[in-house]
């Protein structure tokens, strides 16, 4: 009987301590998956390396190319899907592959050439309005906004560069009347979004972002240079680390006047901000002889100074510094030697009024014929012997629209002029 009792008092015992609750089992593909898409690299890494040593050829490994990829790690990344390609059966995946590849391998050759850039500053600001930081000097020309959308307007205020989403379109001021916009030639894709347009004040070379594909990874600041005898812009040309990267990088600005540059990225800030850079302008890179992912990733600015203790007067006079807006120019109409008029409203005869508006509408005209005449004559330069036969007549009549507006021009300058003795 005590027996009884004994095993009694036992069981009631351990029947009275609550049974621990088992562990819940984490599915480490799925975990770093979903830490990979919420772009929480590091946190995915050592659950994907567990599923991986679970299983070699587990599709872990393409979150892993893209973790590596994104953690600077390119030799990894390649390593990572080179692995992966063969459980790769279908079409579909083994294309996807192989742009993922290229991708890994344009970011390792930007990587391999990282510019050696100082980077005097970095500030966090909402991704709607990001542009409104940037200080520019008076002779760089500003970034206006139009329905929120940045544009490009020269320090004279007598041009502008807009993005149209699939490229770029510019205009004119003539005699203080804004012309129609026309798209600039060389930069469009219809595959492609294109955004943020700067011109730096040599009129020549031009900066703007474009998501194309193959890419570093979302937008990527591109450069390009303006071919006068063609009336188009050079094939543009990608900029390398630290200015892109995995991330969007977009909207580079120069300062002339003080010698720096700005540009905009995604990387290392929260959701809907981006990091605005402030960088020194260096027209000929120098290039790290060691590149880290430290210094490609800009994990700190500091790293990158060349005068201890930073560049604080430097910063406070960009900050300090005011935006110079430009008065509009006024007009300047010959009338004769002693009578030069500022302003349209100073004529006191309405026909030659009339006769000078009709002048600036020809002006306009014949500037954009000079420009189509240009790109008449570029592509007969190029072209074969059978399409210059075709070319030459449409040649010969732009020349002799030319010269009909040229004559237009004369008649109404003459007649405002009579006119308004």
């Amino acid at each position: 009987m005590k027996n009884i009792r004994l095993i009694l008092s036992i069981f009631l015992f351990f029947a009275a301590i609550p049974l621990a609750q088992a562990a819940p089992v984490v599915d480490n593909k799925a975990e770093g998956k979903r830490l990979c898409q919420l772009g929480r690299y590091s946190e995915a890494k050592p659950f994907l390396e567990k599923a991986i040593r679970q299983n070699p050829r587990s599709g872990a490994l393409w979150y892993m190319a893209i973790v590596k990829q994104h953690l600077y790690d390119f030799d990894g990344a390649v390593e990572s899907l080179e692995a992966y390609l063969p459980a790769l059966s279908s079409a579909e995946w083994l294309n996807r592959a192989d742009s993922l590849m290229t991708v890994l391998q344009i970011g390792q050759r930007a990587f391999d050439h990282c510019q050696d850039v100082v980077i005097i500053d970095s500030l966090q600001a909402s991704k709607d309005d990001f542009f409104t930081y940037y200080r520019l000097g008076a002779e760089s020309g500003r970034i206006q906004s139009e329905q929120g959308e940045p544009y490009f307007e020269s320090l004279a205020a007598d041009y502008q560069l807009f993005s149209t989403g699939t490229g770029l379109e510019d205009r004119h001021r003539f005699q203080g009347q804004w012309d129609e916009r026309h798209s600039v030639n060389g930069i469009g894709s219809n595959r492609f979004r294109i955004i943020d347009p700067f011109l730096r004040t040599d009129g020549e070379t031009l900066y703007f972002a474009c998501d194309s594909t193959p890419g570093m990874g979302g937008f990527d600041i591109y450069r390009t240079t303006f071919n006068p005898d063609m009336n188009a812009y050079y094939e543009p040309e990608r900029l390398g680390m630290p200015f892109n990267s995995p991330y969007d990088d977009y909207m580079m600005a120069i300062d002339e006047t003080h010698q720096v540059g700005w540009w905009a990225t995604n990387r290392n800030a929260p959701a809907d901000s981006v990091t605005i850079y402030l960088f020194l302008l260096d027209d000929d890179p120098v290039y790290l002889d060691e590149p880290t992912a430290s210094r490609a990733r800009i994990d700190n600015i500091a790293e990158t100074w060349r005068e201890e203790g930073g560049y604080a007067s430097l910063i406070a006079e960009l900050m300090e510094a005011p935006q110079e807006v430009v008065e509009e120019k006024k007009l300047h109409i010959i009338i004769n030697d002693d009578k030069i008029y500022t302003s349209e409203e100073q004529f006191r005869n309405s026909d030659a009024r009339r006769a000078y508006q009709r002048s600036v509408a020809v002006e306009h005209e014949i500037a954009e014929q000079e420009a189509a005449l240009v790109t008449l004559r570029s592509e007969y330069a190029r072209a074969s012997a059978a399409s210059r036969k075709a070319l030459a007549p449409k040649i010969e009549r732009a020349e002799e629209s030319l010269f009909a507006l040229y004559g237009r021009l004369r008649e109404a300058v003459l007649r405002y002029r009579r006119l308004e003795q």
